[in-house]
C-alpha cells in the first residue's frame, strides 16, 4: 500500500533531508501511497459531518480517531502500513530514533479534515500519549487534497523557537511529511479557502519513544502561540496554555485532550 520502493531505495537521501532540515527535522516525499491506495482513500474519505469537529480560538477542523467508523482503507493504511514494523523502520533509518512505538489508540490522530475558513494554529503537540509513559516523537502527516493550488491555502507551517524561521508546505496530493515533535517543533496550518466546498484532508499519526528528545521528563499540554502579526493571539495564548496545563495538574482524572505524563505528578 505504500511505496515501498521509493522509500527503501532512498533512505539515506532522506535521512540527510530530514536530519538536515530548518527550521527543524524534517521530511517532505510525494507518491506516497500506491496511486490506486491514495484515490482510493480519497474518494473514500468521510464527510466532515462524520467526523469529531473542533472549533476554538486554536483551530477549526474535524478530527477523528475512530477509524473503525469509516472505510476499511484508512485502517489498512494506518494499522497495517503506518504503524508496522516495516515503516517503523524506515522511520528509525531516516529520523535516527530508535525504538519507535506506534499507537494503536490513535490519540489525537486519525483523519483529519478541513473546510472553507478551517486553520490550525501555530501550537506544539501534547508531548506524551495519555496512558503510556511514552513521549511523543515523530509526526507522519498524508495528503489527499488532489488538485490543490497556492490560493486553497492551508499549507504546512514548520516555525523555528524565535519564530523567525517559516518553511510552508502545500498539502498537496499524496505527499507524505514527517517531522520530528519536540519542545520547539512550532507547526499549524494556514487558513483554508476553498468557497468552491473543497476541504483539506489527511492522515495524521504518530510515534513515541520511552525516552524523552532530550532526556529529561518534562510534560506540557498542546501549546498555541501567536504569529508575529497576531497580536491577540501572542497575548492570548500563554494565558490559555497556563490556564490548561494548571487544569491538569490540578485534577486527577485524565481526559481526552492532555494529560499528565507520570501518574504522581497529578498528585
Amino acid at each position: 500500500m505504500l511505496n515501498y520502493a521509493l522509500l527503501e531505495s532512498k533512505i539515506d537521501e532522506y535521512a540527510r533531508q530530514f536530519q538536515n532540515a530548518h527550521p527543524f527535522p524534517h521530511l517532505v516525499v510525494d507518491d506516497f501511497l500506491e496511486p490506486t491506495v491514495a484515490e482510493q482513500a480519497y474518494a473514500n474519505f468521510p464527510e466532515m459531518e462524520k467526523m469529531d469537529a473542533l472549533k476554538d480560538i486554536r483551530q477549526y477542523k474535524a478530527q477523528d480517531p475512530n477509524i473503525s467508523n469509516f472505510d476499511p482503507i484508512f485502517g489498512k493504511i494506518i494499522f497495517d502500513h503506518l504503524n508496522a514494523a516495516r515503516f517503523l523502520e524506515i522511520v528509525e533509518r531516516i529520523s535516527g530514533i530508535r525504538d519507535l512505538k506506534p499507537d494503536q489508540k490513535l490519540y489525537a490522530a486519525g483523519l483529519a479534515q478541513s473546510t472553507d475558513g478551517g486553520f490550525l494554529n501555530v501550537h506544539v503537540d501534547n508531548s506524551s500519549h495519555p496512558v503510556q509513559s511514552w513521549y511523543r516523537r515523530i509526526n507522519i502527516l498524508v495528503y489527499l487534497n488532489p488538485h490543490w493550488s497556492e490560493e486553497k491555502g492551508g499549507h504546512l507551517e514548520l516555525w523555528s523557537q524565535n519564530m523567525s524561521e517559516l518553511i510552508a508546505i502545500l498539502p498537496s496530493f499524496n505527499r507524505m511529511v514527517m517531522f520530528a515533535t519536540n519542545k520547539s517543533s512550532w507547526h499549524g496550518h494556514r487558513r483554508v479557502n476553498t468557497p468552491d466546498g473543497d476541504t483539506r484532508k489527511s492522515i495524521n499519526i504518530y510515534h513515541f519513544t520511552e525516552e524523552s528528545p532530550d532526556g529529561s521528563q518534562y510534560y506540557h499540554v498542546t501549546s498555541f502561540r501567536g504569529r508575529r502579526k497576531e497580536r491577540v493571539n501572542q497575548l492570548v495564548y500563554p494565558i490559555d496554555n497556563f490556564v490548561r496545563t494548571a487544569a491538569r495538574r490540578l485534577r486527577k482524572r485524565k481526559d481526552e485532550h492532555a494529560v499528565l505524563f507520570k501518574e504522581e505528578n497529578e498528585k
